[in-house]
């Protein structure tokens, strides 16, 4: 829950802008915004609510936990890839004692120890080294990613620790485990759900706050200017500057169509 407390602050702050300059496929997008949200109003928001609501607590959290401990796994690797060194050793510690003495990762020692969790991926790591974020994207039952940051996704999927250690699974038991995740992970946004639903485009503003979110996380929370998601404020002042100069622009067309409004008036009887 503590991890969400930035999301929640920059949700809060957003404003979601009419023309986004990250989002070229918008169409495309909201059609998937509005598949996925109509699987979540059916399947996966009450499954999310009935598992904080009957799940006892100490399942809740082993279950956070559990996945907590896989993610550390790949922070890792995008913190090395930043050359964050004391970030990755401590990442990789906390996954070699929290899925020894903490029961595959059930039970998180590691925080009690003074290795806190970091927040690295490899989308992040692109962005430090400078690559673009390219299109944003939302990807059906998973939700908002860029080009960039789905590279995260394909090796999170590709490079699966449990699929390492005990080889490929069944499609039956993925199917399960990314379930629940898919459930955990919903429980632990429920918070969310009434300042999106509150917004008069839950769409751009939830594209936007993600946006947001992972620009300033490229920069770990200090970049150097604002994200500028629509059009520039020189853009904007061209744009009216051109609708002024249009509208004060003389008519040249009132002359041609007076004859046609005499003759059309012509026929009438006073």
């Amino acid at each position: 829950m503590r991890r969400l407390i930035p999301l929640f602050a920059l949700l809060l702050g957003a404003c979601a802008t009419p023309q986004n300059n990250y989002d070229p496929i918008e169409p495309v997008n909201r059609g998937i915004f509005a598949f996925n949200n109509t699987v979540d109003k059916a399947v996966l928001k009450p499954a999310a609510e009935a598992h904080e609501k009957y799940s006892p607590g100490p399942v809740k959290q082993g279950a956070n936990n559990f996945f907590s401990n896989i993610d550390d796994f790949f922070v890792s690797f995008g913190a090395l890839l930043q050359g964050k060194g004391t970030d990755a050793g401590h990442s990789l510690g906390r996954v070699a004692i929290n899925t020894t003495l903490g029961m595959f990762g059930l039970v998180d020692w590691a925080s009690d120890m003074g290795l806190k969790k970091s927040d690295e991926d490899i989308g992040q790591a692109l962005g430090s080294w400078g690559m673009d974020t390219g299109p944003y994207l939302m990807i059906p039952l998973r939700g908002p990613t860029t080009l960039r940051d789905s590279s995260d996704l394909a090796v999170r999927f590709f490079a699966d620790p449990l699929d390492i250690w005990n080889g490929s699974q069944e499609l039956s038991t993925q199917i399960t485990r990314y379930g629940v995740w898919g459930i955990e992970q919903r429980r632990q946004l429920l918070p969310l759900d009434q300042v999106i639903d509150a917004q008069a485009d839950p769409y751009a503003f939830l594209r936007d706050s993600y946006l947001q979110r992972r620009y300033y996380r490229v920069w770990d929370g200090a970049p150097p200017k604002p994200l500028q998601l629509g059009p520039s404020d020189e853009e904007l002042d061209a744009i009216d500057a051109a609708d002024k100069a249009k509208s004060q622009a003389p008519n040249t067309s009132a002359p041609a169509s007076a004859p046609a409004t005499a003759s059309a008036t012509a026929g009438v009887a006073p």
